[in-house]
């Protein structure tokens, strides 16, 4: 009995997603959190992994980071995970993301080679990753689009959506604008472009929905009421619905054009209800506002 309550589960983490998202901090991440790192980790020595949980105590929590070469290599990489199954490994997948400009940018500063290497333009090799990873992007656990993130903000996102320990599904309600980019880690997905734009009244104009008088604009329309008793009882619906199915990581996008006046309004008002009605752990960000309530 006292042997059972004292034994450790194996925990396997694996970090994939596109090249030049973060993984390598996303390793630093869990490496300070005392997991057993490998970093370019061998597609063939998957077969072996339940042996480098036995080799140690020190070794129940492994990460391992993939780099995807080709698509021969995502069938590869099926294939050894479902080896995993086969030998009782839980695992969990987390995929990191970025848009093409930003992971451009992010090149161009570090004056590193793409590992794709299949084109001459580092843009043409960024696409082709792309197209190679769409569809086992669908297979992670978590998808993180990093394109606005700083390291510490990685960190911090990490901390909350997988080393909190809690067993409640988290649900991330995240406001933005469409003028800058659609998040790439989205489950659901509404935009709020058909109601009245508050940008175009001056008083509001240069404030955002994080203030009083732009929240009482937006949600003063009947068609905002009206929209937004539809979208509470549909999301009220549905979460339950995703937790059923597994999922342990919600992402609800709501945009609008600049992500400064609706986006925020409903996103306020949505954590409020939803953490109120719901038991889940409900947070928001707004990507383009941030926190700031003056401006």
């Amino acid at each position: 009995m006292e042997a059972k309550e004292n034994r450790t589960e194996k925990e396997l983490v694996i970090v994939t997603g596109m090249s030049g998202a973060g993984k390598s901090e996303a390793m630093n991440c869990f490496e300070d959190r005392d997991y057993f790192c490998i970093d370019n980790f061998p597609i063939n020595l998957f077969q072996y992994l339940d042996e480098i949980f036995l080799s140690s105590e020190k070794k129940e929590k492994i990460a391992i980071a993939i780099d995807v070469r080709n698509e021969k290599f995502i069938k590869q990489l099926n294939e050894k995970l479902e080896i995993l199954e086969q030998k009782n490994i839980d695992y969990k997948i987390i995929y990191l993301d970025a848009r093409t400009e930003v992971l451009l940018s992010r090149y161009e500063l570090s004056r590193r080679k793409h590992p794709l290497n299949l084109f001459n333009t580092l843009i043409s090799n960024i696409e082709a990753e792309r197209k190679i990873m769409e569809n086992f992007m669908v297979k992670a656990d978590l998808v993180i689009d990093t394109s606005t993130l700083s390291v510490k903000e990685l960190q911090a996102l990490l901390e909350k959506e997988f080393f909190s320990g809690n067993k409640k599904m988290n649900v991330s309600i995240t406001s933005f604008g469409f003028k800058y980019g659609i998040p790439l880690d989205l489950h659901l997905m509404f935009d709020l472009r058909f109601l009245p734009n508050p940008y175009y009244i001056d008083s509001l104009k240069k404030k955002t929905g994080n203030h009083k008088d732009v929240s009482d604009y937006v949600m003063g329309m009947p068609e905002s009421q009206d929209f937004y008793k539809m979208l509470l009882e549909m999301l009220m619906y549905l979460i339950p619905k995703y937790e059923k199915e597994g999922k342990s990581h919600l992402r609800i996008g709501i945009g609008c054009s600049g992500g400064q006046h609706r986006s925020v309004t409903f996103v306020n008002k949505l954590y409020d209800d939803l953490s109120k009605k719901l038991t889940y752990n409900v947070g928001k960000y707004h990507r383009e506002v941030g926190a700031k309530t003056e401006i």
